[in-house]
């Protein structure tokens, strides 16, 4: 039920994200005749700052940075915020978001849960979906790929879930995709990469680092391989 609403969330997110950033990039060209340095294409401030933003992230998460299962969600952002709106009971309910306790209607942990999974989406939103309008600019076809996607992994969530700490290397790879997509965002107005090119080096990034994971296993995977 968690993961259900959850998707739903990320889907209505997702929708406001894409449509306002896709607003916002076609009112924040630069026009110019004569171009810059050599350009005949117009500058995008908003998609030079998303570039900008995408190398700083992967920069900053090269290395897989903090293990999502040492943190502590109780006191996150959306968890914080079910909090203020209403008490929380200390006991779970079922699968019911809200109980009555005392005749006094309460919220239970499980609302929580989704608050703190939607929130954790809308971080993660600030990554991903600067990246995808280095594809394209078209509103359906990013929400519909982003929709495919997010149903897709709910269907795979379980089995991703128990391979993922197999794939060790794979936030290396993710730190150089999104480098990669920045400095392509940044250098559009002067060298253009395809799509399909674009695509086949996020891919080849994608394959090495999983193979990598494979080949050279980090000690903690073991760990948990053998326990």
């Amino acid at each position: 039920k968690v993961l259900f609403w959850g998707i739903i969330g990320a889907l209505v997110f997702r929708a406001i994200f894409i449509f306002a950033g896709v607003g916002i990039i076609n009112i924040t060209y630069i026009k110019s005749s004569v171009g810059w340095l050599g350009s005949t294409e117009p500058i995008n401030v908003v998609l030079t700052i998303f570039g900008l933003f995408l190398i700083y992230a992967g920069i900053k998460s090269w290395g897989g940075g903090d293990d999502d299962e040492d943190k502590d969600f109780s006191n996150s952002a959306g968890a914080n915020l079910v909090k203020r709106l209403y008490k929380v009971s200390d006991n779970y309910d079922g699968d019911k978001f809200f109980t009555i306790q005392n005749g006094v209607k309460i919220a239970t942990p499980l609302l929580v849960v989704v608050a703190v999974i939607e929130f954790t989406d809308v971080i993660f939103a600030v990554d991903s979906i600067p990246a995808i309008f280095a594809i394209s600019k078209d509103p359906f076809i990013l929400y519909t790929s982003n929709i495919f996607a997010i149903l897709g992994l709910r269907s795979l969530y379980f089995l991703l879930a128990n391979f993922i700490h197999m794939f060790s290397k794979l936030p290396y790879g993710l730190a150089v995709i999104l480098t990669f997509i920045g400095v392509k965002m940044i250098i559009s107005p002067w060298i253009h990469i395809s799509s399909p090119v674009s695509l086949g080096i996020v891919g080849g990034v994608l394959i090495i680092a999983v193979l990598l994971s494979v080949m050279f296993p980090d000690k903690k995977t073991d760990e948990q391989v053998v326990d």
